[in-house]
């Protein structure tokens, strides 16, 4: 692929609605749910993968055998924007764009991730939909990689969606392992069930 696109993995929160247990080590598919992901990322045409740790980076860390860069989010409990932050700048120069992963997203598979990456267009924000809804990942060309720095608190990538809407590429993957992420005991035990 022509395009430099850099993958960060956001694997620095609490997991508070989790409960005791942080919901990146439970087990998936006989690894940790952190590491699911990033197998999925290491399979696709992603050039690099960056991962941001905070909330238990030892651990999450040794979780990961992968060949990952890691960067760590001193300012994690200051909301999902100050991993964002962290993980533009610590970006290569050569990057075009870069697609930001949810650790906790584990359906998302390597097909999925290309099918974006084959989307991008420069100076363009690719944005996954199922039935017109808007998922996640989202993958920001180099022309917004400044618009970060104006993000805080618990506030994500979207609200750049709304600040540059005619930047916004669409791409329907018709799946909804988009929406799909695992936030409690209930959602991760009736995963267990299933598989």
């Amino acid at each position: 692929m022509s395009n430099c696109i850099s993958a960060i993995v956001l694997a620095a929160g609490c997991s508070s609605r989790m409960g005791d247990q942080n919901k990146l080590l439970l087990k998936f598919h006989n690894k940790t749910m952190v590491s699911h992901v990033i197998d999925q990322l290491v399979a696709s045409r992603v050039s690099n993968i960056i991962v941001v740790t905070g909330n238990d980076f030892d651990a999450v860390t040794k979780s990961i055998k992968q060949k990952v860069e890691f960067t760590h989010n001193i300012d994690y409990n200051k909301g999902l924007s100050s991993s964002l932050k962290a993980g533009i700048s610590a970006l290569p120069k050569a990057a075009n764009g870069v697609m930001f992963c949810l650790a906790d997203m584990p359906y998302i598979t390597s097909q999925h991730y290309n099918l974006l990456l084959e989307s991008f267009e420069p100076d363009k924000i690719i944005v996954p939909t199922s039935n017109g809804k808007i998922g996640n990942p989202l993958i920001f060309s180099k022309k917004h990689f400044n618009a970060f720095k104006d993000l805080s608190g618990d506030r994500g990538a979207r609200i750049l969606l709304r600040k540059y809407p005619n930047d916004v590429l669409k791409t329907d993957l018709g799946t909804d392992s988009i929406f799909n992420d695992i936030d409690t005991p209930e959602v991760y035990q009736d995963i267990m069930d299933k598989l």
